[in-house]
């Protein structure tokens, strides 16, 4: 029994089917990447309409951020790819189709949106309002004054919540082999579907996501540690 417990942890195989596994891993960067940006344009968009002087922007907003915060990874995913062509092709009334990779993008990066715009609030609201009043003093625009003054300090105070959240995000991309996106996971599992041999290539599969992101979180509490003392010195 030892013999046959010890085949089937062979990690071997997983180093044999490399070159295919090393793709899948770049795909789900890709979507992490993609994916990001997204979550950053739009979490700002909706920051932005948070603290919008105006009640209707600032409901819209608050909407944006309760139903995407609150909305699992999972379906999120399976909604954007099955749900979401089917409404869009009932309203020109033909038929839709997305591709794997761009449901993933879009459902991440919807999902994380609610969690930066967020972030983003806090840092906006966290700002002196004596440094707004001087960039008005000095006659610049209220665009001016965003990309100049409130960006700049925004980012320096929501950088280590933002790596935290970039995390997360990186985390979740383990899961859009459900609809089909070639990446690590899926790779592997067409794999096992040759070999037969599920469990060295699972616990392969395991074994790379721990390592990879147990090197980026340890890296981020470290920068975030320093970060700190740098903004509070």
């Amino acid at each position: 029994m030892s013999d046959v417990l010890k085949q089937s942890l062979d990690l071997s195989i997983f180093w044999e089917y490399r070159a295919i596994l090393l793709q899948g891993l770049i795909f789900n960067v890709l979507v992490f990447v993609c994916s990001a940006s997204v979550a950053l344009s739009v979490g700002l968009g909706a920051a932005l309409l948070r603290v919008n002087r105006f009640w209707p922007m600032r409901w819209i907003g608050t909407l944006h951020v309760e139903v995407f915060r609150n909305a699992p990874d999972y379906i999120m995913l399976v909604w954007v790819h099955f749900v979401l062509p089917l409404l869009i092709g009932l309203l020109i009334r033909r038929r839709v189709e997305f591709h794997p990779f761009v449901s993933a993008v879009t459902a991440l990066g919807l999902v994380y949106s609610g969690y930066f715009a967020e972030a983003f609030r806090a840092g906006i609201q966290a700002i002196p309002q004596g440094n707004l009043d001087a960039g008005r003093a000095f006659g610049m625009s209220e665009r001016l004054i965003l990309w100049r003054i409130t960006l700049p300090q925004v980012v320096r105070r929501m950088l280590p919540e933002a790596l935290n959240l970039f995390i997360s995000m990186f985390k979740a991309t383990t899961i859009v082999s459900l609809i089909a996106v070639p990446d690590l996971m899926y790779n592997v599992s067409m794999v096992i579907q040759q070999e037969m041999r599920p469990l060295p290539l699972y616990t392969g599969a395991a074994l790379t996501y721990f390592l990879i992101i147990f090197a980026l979180s340890s890296g981020v509490r470290v920068f975030g540690e320093r970060w700190r003392r740098k903004i509070l010195a």
